[in-house]
Formats: structure tokens, sequence, C-alpha cells
């Protein structure tokens, strides 16, 4: 647990806050430094609470910025870096992914944060990383969906005629924090213990890459490139419709499929040559497919579930958000948290992955309004006097 550490993040939408979510999480304090009176863009970013755009109503920021301390300030200015500096002579670590060149503007480097404190781990998430060509490139989730190859072969259940799609919503601006804060933690061990901080340069694009999975060694292997139109090596290994919904199989072994056709009553098309491995059910998928539709869709995706369950066939339900929330599974782990937040209200959000067997959790704090705690910050700690937050709100400071 990280108790006693403290985080700056100067973080927008998806990558830098998460990356800071999730050492909150962990217990370390996070003080969330955004653009006076602007804030983070993804509080403009839908969903919001009854459809009415509010830059306190948004569900991805309420999400994102849970267990964080809020304040604004203007690093542009000679009093907001003042401020800044204040606030990273007793941080452990500094996160930004901000995009390429801003830093640099205001003079926000790690030079510049590594004399105010030599022990500090900053950490850069951006899209393409530090250095190299693409170093300067501006970047958003299509973008990086694209040039890292995920689109490619995001799905293969299409026409050669359709183009490559994105994977829904920010996952890989998500994959990129988780990233960020895994090796962050690691650097602040290093840090600790040879008492000099790092820069960690964190790339959006080689974050997604590493998790295309085979596509790498299928080329580097056999020089074949993985496409979303490929057919499949084996099957079923597919999401198939149901009565209600989409079951996903996923048979490895033969025996496997030989237990989920014991399940569909062991139809007499199971014999022809043409199913009789894996590999002519992967060429004539097509055939199969129709067959296995006509069972599958005079079924429900939950009675499916379960009496393959029963028979040791792995096919796994596709469940919706609203399935999600119902899941018995996570209700027992407690696994979606409630926070009262003074603007939205009382709302459900997911919680963290993971148990402490030593640990009791305390309940998450909500995400902060635009500027909640520049008096606790900035007063409370840095020595101001309230009226000069008066000041500095009217000189565009804070």
């Amino acid at each position: 647990m990280l108790e006693n550490v403290k985080v700056i993040e100067y973080g927008n939408l998806i990558s830098g806050p998460f990356c800071s979510k999730i050492l909150g999480d962990l217990g370390a304090e996070v003080i969330k430094i955004e653009e006076p009176d602007k804030g983070d863009d993804a509080r403009r970013c839908e969903p919001f609470l009854g459809d009415i755009p509010n830059r306190e109503w948004s569900g991805l920021f309420l999400y994102l910025n849970m267990n964080k301390l809020g304040i604004t300030l203007n690093l542009r200015t000679p009093t907001g870096k003042e401020i800044f500096a204040e606030l990273v002579k007793d941080a452990d670590i500094f996160i930004e992914n901000n995009q390429p060149g801003k830093m640099d503007a205001i003079g926000i480097t790690y030079d510049y944060v590594k004399q105010i404190n030599r022990n500090i781990v900053m950490t850069s998430i951006s899209p393409f990383g530090q250095t190299g060509p693409y170093k300067d490139y501006k970047s958003c989730e299509l973008v990086n969906a694209n040039i890292s190859g995920v689109s490619y072969a995001s799905t293969r259940e299409f026409e050669m005629s359709q183009p490559p799609l994105k994977p829904p919503a920010h996952i890989l601006g998500f994959q990129a924090g988780i990233s960020a804060a895994a090796i962050t933690i690691g650097a602040l061990y290093g840090s600790n213990a040879t008492g000099s901080g790092d820069h960690l340069d964190v790339s959006e694009q080689e974050s997604a890459i590493q998790d295309l999975g085979l596509q790498i060694p299928q080329f580097c292997y056999r020089n074949h490139i993985v496409s979303r139109t490929d057919a499949y090596m084996r099957a079923p290994f597919h999401v198939l419709p149901c009565k209600d919904g989409y079951i996903y199989h996923a048979f490895v072994h033969e025996y496997q499929w030989r237990r989920f056709l014991e399940l569909m009553d062991n139809p007499d098309w199971a014999d022809n040559d043409l199913f009789k491995d894996y590999e002519t059910r992967a060429k004539y998928w097509d055939g199969l497919r129709s067959l296995m539709v006509d069972w599958t869709m005079n079924h429900t995706m939950d009675e499916i579930y379960r009496k393959s369950q029963e028979k040791g066939a792995p096919v796994g339900a596709v469940y919706t958000a609203k399935e999600i929330l119902d899941s018995e599974q996570l209700a027992a782990r407690g696994f979606f948290v409630e926070a009262e937040h003074e603007a939205a209200g009382n709302q459900t959000y997911p919680g963290v992955p993971y148990k402490f067997s030593e640990v009791v959790r305390e309940m998450p704090i909500s995400a902060p309004l635009l500027g909640q705690h520049n008096e606790e910050i900035i007063c409370g700690r840095l020595g101001y006097k309230r009226s000069d937050l008066v000041k500095l709100k009217e000189a565009g400071i804070i």
C-alpha cells in the first residue's frame, strides 16, 4: 500500500488520470491539477447524468478521478509555477500526459522538477513517446488504435469490404495508464533505494502493441499478417447469437467440442466428415455456423452457459453492462462501490480488481469538483491566506 506516497497529477482525459487513480486506489495521496475555469477535458465527455452536459456530471471524469484532491492552477504564470514548485518539494511522484510540446513550452520538464526535488519520479505519457520522429505528433484513441495495429485485427466477423474497427470506448488509454502505473511504482521503489529519482517515458502506441498477442510472432515466424478477415484456424472459436444475447465458444480440444455436442443431443450432422476435426470445421465454418445457430437461437444465454459448465465445455456468456452490474459473482466480492458526489449525488462505480488478505479498504472518495481543494491545499498546506485566493482567482492563476 502507498499511504505515505504523495502524487501530483497534471493529466487529461484517460491515461494520466487513470495512472494516478491506480496509485490513489492503493492509498497514495493524489493532488490533481486542472486548468482554471476549463478543467480536464474528460469533464466534457459523455455520459452525463441525465444526459445534461455539465462539467461536474461526466461519468468518465467521475470514475477516473476518484480518491483525488483537486486544485486549479495556471502553470503558464510565474505565480502558478511557484505554487507548483512548492507542491513538488513534498511529492514523490509527478504524472503528466499532456500533448507533445506543452511541458517544454511551460518550462516544466524533468530537469526542472529534479532541481526542486532530486528524488521525484516523473512519469510522462504521450502518444508515441518522448523520442523518435513521431515524438511531437498529437494523437487520439482512434489514431492510437490504428497506428498500433489493434484495429486491423479487431474482429473477423465481417466481409473484406468492411473497414478496420477501433476497439470500444477508451481501452487503449486505460491500458497505457495501467502500464504507466506499474512502472511508476517500480521506479518509486528504485528511488527510495538509491535516493535518486527518474523520468519515465511511456508510449501509448507501444503500450497498445504489447497487447497484440500472436500478431507479431505470426509475422516474425510465418511472414503472415493477421487480418480481421482471416478464417479461424480452429472452430468453433466464435461468438454466436442465442435467444436473448450472445455466447462465445472457445473449444481448444476435441473433447470439449464433443461435450458440447452432447448438450445439443448429438445432432446427425455432427458425424459429417466436413466437421470431423477443428481444422475442417474451420474450413467449412459457414455451414457449421448455420447448423449451430439453429440450436442456439432456441435457448437463452444463461441456459447455454450453465449447461455448458455442467458438461465441462468452455462456453462463455457475452454480458452487457446491466448483466455485469447484476452479477452474483461481482456482488459476492463487493466489486462495485458507491460514492457520494457533491454535484452528481450517490453513484455506482467499478471498484478495484484485487483484494488484500490483511488490509481492510476504506470506501472511495468521490472525484473533486473543479478547484474544490484550492483552499485546503494552497492555504492549509502552503500558507497562503484566503484573501490571497481571491487575488489569485482574479489574476487567472487558480
